[in-house]
């Protein structure tokens, strides 16, 4: 029987196990939160988010930029890739929301095609400063 590719399930809890796999690789303690979207790595609570096909993807905006995790970890499998960005969560959660308004405003203000969609996209252009920023899950030194 063949097998079929990853469903976004496995993908997006592939892509949680390689950020454990990759903070462990760099010496920073790291295991899975709850069943689907967190990780603790080092002393922070983070969100991980997947990217399989060139952009992370946001159903709804608000729900996203309402969450208070101090940091965020993006990871991008496209085409076999594993790039990794550490962000910080409320510089992270403030970007994706002044980008999103930047191109409502372009769009007039609305949606073009569903004025009532909350979706948004994140693309690797738009958080290249957090790429590979593993030190922000080291513990600050009042931490350690």
């Amino acid at each position: 029987m063949p097998i079929n590719g990853p469903t976004n399930s496995q993908k997006h809890q592939g892509g949680r196990h390689l950020v454990l796999a990759e903070a462990l690789l760099r010496g920073i303690p790291s295991q899975l939160h709850g069943a689907a979207t967190y990780v603790e790595v080092g002393p922070y609570l983070a969100q991980v988010m997947v990217a399989a096909q060139g952009a992370w993807m946001i159903a709804d905006i608000d729900t996203t930029t309402a969450l208070t995790c101090e940091r965020v970890i993006l990871v991008d499998v496209t085409n076999g890739r594993r790039d990794f960005y550490v962000a910080e969560g409320a510089s992270f959660r403030a970007g994706v929301r002044t980008r999103h308004e930047a191109f409502l405003q372009k769009q007039g203000g609305t949606r073009p095609r569903n004025p009532d969609s909350k979706h948004t996209a994140v693309r690797p252009e738009d958080v290249a400063e957090w790429r590979e920023r593993w030190e922000l899950l080291l513990p600050h030194p009042a931490q350690a």
